[in-house]
């Protein structure tokens, strides 16, 4: 999955947001291994999900998860499905919405094609809620046409990572995605604790300060504390 946006802190902060509204179960809190995310010069981020369907799943919302995060991030994304050499292309705008090309992952009828429950916009591989010069679109029809083993890693060139993950570019920063429910998460101070270091903060605020020892006696000779040291 390919997501218009570098900093990794902002996708992993998205993810939570949108996995918390999710039906997880506070009797039952885990912490969820995501996948590998690495960014690259072009302004996206690759991740790769350690189960298949993660984006694409619901996960109970009315959106998969992959329409949810784009909408989050108010950027584009897309994620490219190889099964059985057969490449689906499922691309989402800023506004978290969805468009399919490709080939269906399940075929509904011949008639209305649909994968993951969703309807396919067209059998042939293409963009169309993210914009890419006229050049691109007419390599990716080539490839489908003529090297269709070739075209995924085509897809995931135009966001900088020819060959997925063998020869990309130097990326910017890499870095694990995980989550945690918030009942896994550090638990807050107590009120009793929050209350009590106040009392204590204010006790030491309210203290008089403590008087600067004189530099000199009655006399106004100079203590031996205060006079310079013998040498």
């Amino acid at each position: 999955m390919f997501v218009r946006q570098r900093r990794i802190d902002l996708i992993q902060r998205a993810l939570s947001k949108i996995l918390d509204d999710e039906s997880w179960s506070a009797a039952m809190p885990r912490r969820l291994y995501i996948g590998t995310a690495d960014a690259s010069s072009r302004g996206w981020t690759m991740i790769i999900p350690e189960l298949a369907n993660f984006f694409l799943d619901l996960g109970g919302a009315p959106a998969p998860r992959l329409c949810r995060l784009a909408s989050e991030l108010h950027c584009p994304a897309y994620e490219i499905d190889v099964r059985n050499a057969a490449t689906t292309l499922f691309e989402v705008d800023s506004f978290g919405r969805l468009r399919i090309t490709g080939s269906p992952a399940y075929a509904a009828t011949a008639d209305a094609p649909t994968t993951l429950g969703m309807a396919v916009a067209s059998t042939t591989v293409g963009f169309g809620l993210i914009a890419i010069p006229d050049d691109l679109a007419a390599r990716i029809a080539t490839l489908q046409a003529t090297q269709p083993a070739a075209l995924a890693d085509y897809l995931g060139a135009i966001a900088g990572f020819p060959g997925w993950t063998a020869l990309c570019d130097e990326p910017i920063s890499a870095a694990n995605l995980v989550y945690e429910p918030p009942v896994a998460r550090a638990t807050p101070l107590s009120t009793a604790a929050l209350s009590a270091r106040l009392e204590t903060h204010v006790a030491i605020a309210r203290a008089a300060p403590r008087a600067a020892p004189s530099s000199h006696d009655r006399r106004g000779t100079r203590p031996r504390s205060a006079a310079r040291p013998r040498r």
